[in-house]
């Protein structure tokens, strides 16, 4: 099961470079089409509905499985830790695992913003208010995949109460914490209608742990009582799969409905659809485990890897973007060699990094740098 879930986690950080990759092959599309089309006004979108258009939709939304995946290990690992004594699963260390994740977190968002005012000042050097720093390093809003780090650290925050509440009463545990994760897409949906107040910005907020508690609680219940789980999935096992197939389908028609009613990318939320999406691939993922996936071992090392990668791969995936946009771009409109282009940069870059430190006197600060 262990070896399962590396792998899980080694697949999740690959969708997350491929989901963010697909973000930039939008761009490609749509806001960089002047680089190889003769228009005039920016964003531009002849190419909606095109073939590659419709690839990164669906690229964009059956990578969706990706940080539920994170939450699901990272509470398989909690019940693991506390399993047996409960009082093993304490504050220290839960404490201990925040800091780990903080430190590596704030050397990189505080590298992000000097970028991004070193950038500026080829325009002028544009600063902001240090209050809007520091929410950004609060709220994970330095770049839009920094969510995930308060989100998680939420959850080692409420690992002591939530573990114990999962160990003593499971199935109550799974269904107080879907109809809270359900609620808060509901709010989701109030916002597409034009509710858009304080309070629905609030709870629908990605790094607000009411947006994605059942994820960690299916990981923690999963991981006290796996015999007995081993054996429902054993039973629902082509369910599962069925249920992988639909929901993504659904994933991608409702994304695509939202985001057509008013053209912006709130439409590739992770909405109710999505949401049963990624629990079922999860359960899919686990039921089907006798099956081999080819390149086990790198999606393995990858999970090992799997912080340091998701700290530098927003970065990255614009560099990448970036070199072809100025030296080949050409290229842009054609994902089938665009998307490779910058997933291998998503991915290869941070390796590449972090390799150079472990073997560099500054293998010290690894853990500092990289978690």
């Amino acid at each position: 099961m262990m070896r399962r879930l590396f792998l899980l986690n080694g697949l999740a950080i690959l969708a997350v470079v491929s989901n963010h990759g697909a973000y930039w092959g939008l761009t490609a599309l749509f806001w960089w089409a002047d680089r190889y089309r003769p228009v005039t006004d920016l964003p531009n979108f002849d190419q909606m509905g095109s073939l590659s258009y419709y690839a990164l939709i669906t690229v964009i939304k059956l990578a969706e499985f990706s940080v539920p995946s994170f939450l699901f290990v990272s509470g398989f690992f909690l019940a693991y830790a506390s399993r047996g004594n409960q009082s093993t699963l304490n504050w220290k260390m839960m404490e201990a695992r925040i800091v780990n994740l903080l430190i590596p977190y704030f050397i990189w968002s505080i590298l992000i913003i000097l970028s991004e005012w070193l950038e500026s000042c080829l325009h002028g050097c544009k600063t902001e208010p240090v209050t809007v720093y520091l929410t950004k390093l609060v709220l994970g809003q330095t770049t839009p995949a920094y969510y995930y780090i308060p989100l998680i650290c939420q959850f080692y925050l409420l690992a002591p109460s939530l573990v114990r509440f999962a160990k003593t009463h499971w199935k109550l545990a799974l269904i107080v914490t879907a109809i809270i994760q359900l609620t808060a897409k509901i709010f989701l949906y109030l916002r597409f209608f034009g509710m858009e107040t304080p309070v629905t910005g609030f709870i629908t907020a990605p790094q607000l742990f009411v947006n994605a508690i059942f994820y960690i609680t299916l990981g923690v219940v999963v991981g006290f009582h796996f015999s007995e789980f081993k054996q429902w999935l054993i039973r629902i096992k082509w369910g599962s799969l069925v249920a992988v197939v639909t929901f993504g389908v659904l994933s991608i028609v409702e994304g695509e409905i939202l985001y057509r009613l008013d053209l912006n990318r709130s439409g590739y939320a992770v909405l109710i659809t999505t949401t049963l999406y990624a629990v079922s691939f999860i359960l899919c993922f686990l039921a089907f485990e006798n099956i081999t996936i080819p390149f086990s071992k790198m999606f393995s090392e990858l999970g090992n890897k799997s912080y340091g990668i998701y700290l530098l791969h927003p970065k990255s995936l614009e560099f990448g973007a970036r070199v072809v946009y100025h030296l080949a771009p050409g290229l842009l409109p054609y994902q089938i060699i665009f998307q490779p282009v910058v997933i291998l940069s998503g991915v290869g870059l941070p390796i590449l990094l972090m390799s150079l430190v472990a073997k560099s006197p500054l293998r010290g600060a690894y853990r500092y740098l990289f978690g």
